[in-house]
């Protein structure tokens, strides 16, 4: 009995999914019936349903009051944006809720005949419901990926692949702890459309094909059925009705294969019905626009705006604040593995990345808020497995499809069903390394670091430390691979440096034991510390500044905003040269009796700049500063 052709893929496939499954159920709250998922983004694609199908106010959306009231969602409803003839309308696209409507529906009726929870659409039926709906798109999304994968690579390459971004990429975290959100389900539809459009170029290309060298008839002997060019559409329709931007793979299908005007000709003849049929299911989005607001249009992203011509490329991708490549470097080898696809995909490939970068970071809030690592691109990693694999199999001495530089083929069914074909490499059958079968073993080793990491900081997210939102090179070093938080670590969130491990000489500026009241903004805004001018001697070598004060602290007004905090200024006349405000709340553990240290480097110290210090308060708290301490520390020849 031969055995099954694609085992290891098969293995990978389940592992990654059960292990989302398993993870979601937990994180959720599934099993104590606490689940509440449809929060802050995820209300605004959600509202759609409540209002349509059980509120019957697609106007107005008054009913969401009560569901802010009953429910933890957010600070405020900034979900549903004002119109001008006083209505409200969802600030996001209705794609979301097209996809939940079915479930919605069968949930609600469930709810409705037996009256287990209110049928509000947010008890824990509905929450439940979203849940599900993720974990049910997250098994499409592998699968197909898992099959589109097939058609070029050995089962091997295909199991490597799939674990790698399973496992490997902040995906497992939208699909696990974002079921409310858009990525988990727009990686699904990308998988089931590269799928479908690979198979459909296959079937054209192949026919007729025997061999490596034979020459196929023309591409356009061959007319497609419409189904196909119907369902491509569809699929594209449907992912920009979940989020505008994805309209990029447009690329796909515009730029496969393109190398003349022949081929030029075909993939506009392609893309156009491709094209027709997706604008025709956008155009749910125009048709509530006008039924809910009396408007063809509505922008949901007034007050926002887009830097078209200074796009954040470089923080998108290099950030530690939620940089791409930082917090998901695997990613890094898809783009080396760009150079090892078949030259029919390199172009829609970097098409497509290149577009979809400059979108996503043309946005002015780049980083897109609270997100483990880049958020955006998540989606996209369903086209960028294709790549990666690629780089796999380069690893592992194979080929990706064909011959490189033919269109990849796909084997025949009956090869398939037989095993003679191991993972649909084409129609050059089983592959033969090149390697010996001991890197082959070790090869899938290489991800596993990478494996680890993601999902060791997704940990470390969860318990905040990483943050959820403000990071830096600094704070991501000091608290790289720690198991636990140290608050005190958080002053590297505002000063984004460590004095270095060295021999210092110090200089006392001032220490005090006085008692400093810290009065609550309302009655004084600043407390001053310390203002020293800085003397020939002490302007010399490499220059800190220490600060250590001990305090007691009360009340818990403050807030992301509003907080005390510890201002440094370095001033030369009317210049500022450096200003550094290091907030006091993150860092405590204990209020009632606390303490701060921090150091602050002052580059180019010269006689006669002046080093400041004062207390900010933004909010109604007050604190009392028992010790206060600054010096300065000269770096001697020990220091590095």
């Amino acid at each position: 009995m031969l055995r099954s052709p694609n085992r290891i893929s098969r293995f990978a496939f389940l592992l990654v999914f059960l292990v989302m499954a398993a993870t979601s159920l937990i994180r959720n709250e599934v099993f104590r019936g606490t689940t509440n998922v449809i929060t802050w983004d995820g209300y605004g694609y959600y509202a759609y349903l409540p209002g349509a199908f059980i509120y019957g106010d697609i106007e107005h959306y008054a009913f969401a009051e009560q569901h802010f009231e009953d429910y933890d969602i957010s600070s405020s409803i900034y979900q549903l944006n004002p119109t001008e003839d006083g209505g409200r309308f969802p600030i996001y696209n209705i794609g979301l809720s097209v996809i939940w409507t079915p479930a919605f529906l069968v949930t609600h009726g469930i709810v409705s005949a037996t009256g287990i929870a209110p049928a509000d659409g947010m008890s824990y039926p509905y929450q439940l419901m979203v849940v599900l709906m993720g974990l049910l798109f997250a098994f499409l999304g592998l699968l197909y990926l898992k099959r589109f994968l097939a058609l070029f690579f050995s089962d091997l390459v295909v199991g490597i692949t799939l674990l790698a971004v399973g496992l490997g990429t902040n995906i497992f975290y939208y699909i696990v702890e974002k079921p409310d959100m858009t990525h988990g389900y727009l990686f699904a539809l990308y998988s089931v459309f590269l799928y479908y459009f690979s198979k459909l170029v296959m079937t054209k290309s192949s026919i007729g094909v025997t061999s490596a060298t034979s020459t196929s008839p023309p591409l356009s002997a061959y007319p497609l059925p419409a189904t196909h060019y119907l369902l491509l559409g569809l699929l594209i329709g449907l992912m920009c009705l979940v989020r505008s931007s994805e309209i990029v793979v447009f690329a796909i299908p515009a730029f496969y294969g393109l190398k003349n005007w022949d081929t030029f000709k075909r993939n506009f003849e392609r893309t156009l019905p491709i094209f027709l049929a997706a604008l025709a299911v956008f155009s749910i989005q125009l048709i509530y626009y006008k039924v809910g607001t009396g408007s063809w249009w509505q922008d949901g992203y007034a007050g926002l705006s887009f830097d078209w011509l200074e796009p954040h490329l470089l923080d998108g991708l290099f950030s530690y604040r939620r940089g791409w490549l930082v917090y998901t470097p695997i990613m890094t080898l898809a783009f080396v593995g760009i150079f090892r696809l078949p030259k029919a995909w390199i172009l829609p490939v970097v098409i497509f990345l290149i577009g979809n970068l400059y979108i996503l970071f043309s946005w002015h809030i780049w980083w897109y808020g609270n997100t483990f690592g880049s958020r955006p691109v998540t989606q996209s990693y369903a086209l960028l497995a294709l790549p990666l694999a690629a780089f796999v199999a380069w690893v592992l001495g194979e080929n990706a499809g064909a011959e490189r530089g033919n269109v990849a083929l796909s084997p025949s069914p009956s090869l398939r069903e037989r095993g003679d074909v191991e993972g649909g490499t084409g129609h050059t059958g089983r592959f033969t390394s090149k390697r010996s079968l001991h890197l082959r073993s070790l090869a899938p080793l290489l991800l596993l670091p990478f494996i680890f990491l993601n999902l060791f900081q997704h940990w470390q997210y969860n318990q905040r430390i990483i943050p959820l939102d403000f990071t830096n090179r600094t704070y991501y070093w000091e608290v790289f691979g720690k198991t636990s938080l140290d608050k005190k670590d958080r002053v590297y969130l505002d000063t984004d440096e460590k004095m270095p491990v060295g021999e210092y000489v110090t200089t006392e500026l001032l220490t005090t034991d006085t008692l400093v009241s810290v009065a609550p903004k309302s009655s004084r805004e600043f407390t001053n510390l310390l203002e020293h001018k800085v003397t020939a001697t002490e302007a010399a070598g490499t220059i800190w500044l220490g600060t250590s004060l001990a305090f007691s602290y009360y009340g818990d007004s403050y807030d992301k905003w509003k907080f005390p905090s510890v201002v440094t200024e370095h001033r030369r006349g009317a210049e500022t040269l450096k200003w550094v405000q290091v907030r006091i709340p993150p860092t405590m553990d204990t209020p009632e009796d606390d303490y701060l240290r921090f150091n602050l480097s002052l580059p180019g110290l010269q006689e006669g700049d002046v080093v400041k210090q004062y207390l900010w308060n933004l909010c109604q708290d007050s604190m009392v500063v028992r010790n206060y301490d600054a010096e300065l520390l000269t770096a001697g020849r020990g220091s590095k």
